[in-house]
């Protein structure tokens, strides 16, 4: 009987580990959990750097429905390699939302690092979808007037080199399906311009037509020429 017992007990060890074996072959690793301590970006000496990023693949029933916009996750970079505790805080239908989570398991970091030490780092990463191509912001009609009140189809940034997207974004406060308002607009730019990164002078706001009868927000920054150079 203790032998039986012995041989179902190594049975059942050796399928849990290949079925460990399987899930972080397949890259279901990234759904895990980061052990040990995780900092965010303005804790850490050197910030992690993003090596690889894959785009995200556009499904069908996407394509024929045509959505766009964005999906927008917090992940950490784990010290580990992998790309873990992935949460959703902007989403799109169509399975949209799941080819973004996929997309960022394929990241490829090298991890951030404290006292010399490489270290776990939160991030957020944002992924965009558009039928005719991802293609650069601010290329859609100037949005007409009146523009107040209508709803805020996307937000985008452009012409950040050297700073994290986290650092940014936590300083944007205007979100997709908000409705827009100019003063608040305004505030995020002023925050923006107000951390000392950017040209204030060359730094600008554009407004777009959307695509459902909304605007786009395109953040327009320009860096000053202290800040870099920075690690490409």
């Amino acid at each position: 009987m203790n032998r039986i017992a012995f041989v179902c007990g190594i049975t059942m060890f050796l399928v849990i580990f290949n079925a460990a074996v399987v899930a972080e072959e397949s890259g279901q690793a990234s759904d895990q959990k980061c052990d040990g301590i995780v900092y965010e970006a303005k804790e850490v000496s050197r910030l992690a750097k993003i090596t690889f990023k894959p785009p995200p693949a556009y499904t069908s029933e996407a394509r024929v429905k045509n959505v766009r916009g964005r999906v927008v996750l917090t992940a950490v970079l784990c010290r580990s390699g992998h790309v873990t505790d992935i949460q959703v805080i902007e989403s799109l239908p169509s399975g949209l939302t799941e080819k973004a989570i996929e997309a960022a398991r394929g990241i490829k970091f090298k991890p951030a690092e404290k006292d010399g030490s490489p270290v776990s780092q939160t991030t957020q990463l944002e992924f965009r979808f558009s039928i005719g191509g991802p293609g650069p912001p601010g290329r859609r009609p100037l949005a007409k007037e009146p523009i107040e009140g209508r709803m805020v189809e996307s937000v985008a940034v452009v012409g950040v080199i050297c700073r994290s997207s986290e650092e940014i974004w936590r300083h944007i406060k205007t979100r997709t399906t908000y409705s827009y308002r100019k003063e608040r607009v305004n505030r995020d730019l002023e925050a923006l311009l107000a951390l000392g990164y950017f040209d204030s002078k060359q730094s600008s706001l554009r407004i777009e037509e959307g695509e459902k009868g909304g605007v786009g927000v395109v953040f327009i920054l320009k860096e000053l020429p202290q800040i870099a150079p920075c690690d490409k």
